[in-house]
């Protein structure tokens, strides 16, 4: 799979999946992991937006390209390097919205998950078909989707194999939005321009980086952080 970046001129990037016509996951390792650093920390940037090439946002990995790599011993090192690319979005220095077109499945669902929102066309389908070919879903889907669904809607999902539909999806707290896909994007860009557009880059990085120690540091130390934070975007460091 491909990244293309395109930096915007409002501080708002754009990172497109591709590899049409369904933006399946070659490889779990799907990026260079510097690739990846240098587009997420885009001097000037302050939220980005991640989308697929084409009618779809990602179907995650091919399940016959799959069971070829399962037999090779070294496909846990491909995971786990692909999981870290995820951390990675996870703990973006900026807010990162998926940007939904037609199916977000398996591992493209589990990467839409890493964002800290999700706006969905009136025709996505989300899900995880892979508990159906024998499989759960391996690419971090329990942790990710924690704290955006309740745990019965997850336990749902990641064991029936079903899929939802946009509004259902909005009504299970995976979607925020829903909207025709003619209008997707402007609003996504909306949105995002009046959550940042006021905001310096030290503002929005130092507020990203405060919400995401929360969840990775100490208490004590997640607050001393803050402070350090506060003082240096208030000393204009």
């Amino acid at each position: 799979m491909k990244l293309l970046f395109t930096p915007g001129a409002d501080g708002i990037g754009t990172l497109v999946l591709a590899n049409p016509p369904r933006n399946t996951f070659e490889q779990p390792r799907f990026a260079e992991r510097a690739e990846l650093e240098r587009i997420l920390g885009h001097a000037g940037q302050k939220a980005l937006i991640v989308t697929g090439e084409g009618r779809h946002f990602s179907h995650g990995a091919d399940p016959e390209r799959l069971r070829e790599q399962l037999r090779d011993p070294a496909f846990q090192r491909e995971m786990d390097g692909g999981k870290e690319l995820l951390a990675l979005i996870a703990a973006a220095p900026v807010p990162t919205l998926a940007l939904v077109r037609g199916g977000c499945l398996g591992a493209g669902l589990e990467l839409a998950l890493c964002c800290d929102f999700r706006f969905a066309a009136t025709s996505a389908l989300f899900g995880f078909p892979e508990v159906e070919l024998g499989l759960i879903p391996g690419f971090g889907a329990p942790l990710f989707i924690d704290g955006v669904a309740a745990r019965r809607t997850a336990i749902d999902l990641l064991l029936s194999g079903r899929m939802v539909g946009a509004e259902e999806a909005h009504a299970l707290g995976i979607a925020d939005t829903v909207s025709p896909a003619a209008t997707l994007e402007q609003g996504a860009r909306t949105f995002l321009n009046g959550l940042v557009g006021k905001r310096t880059v030290a503002q929005v990085r130092a507020v990203m980086e405060s919400v995401r120690n929360a969840r990775r540091l100490p208490l004590v130390e997640a607050l001393r952080r803050e402070t350090e934070l506060f003082l240096q975007v208030a000393r204009g460091e």
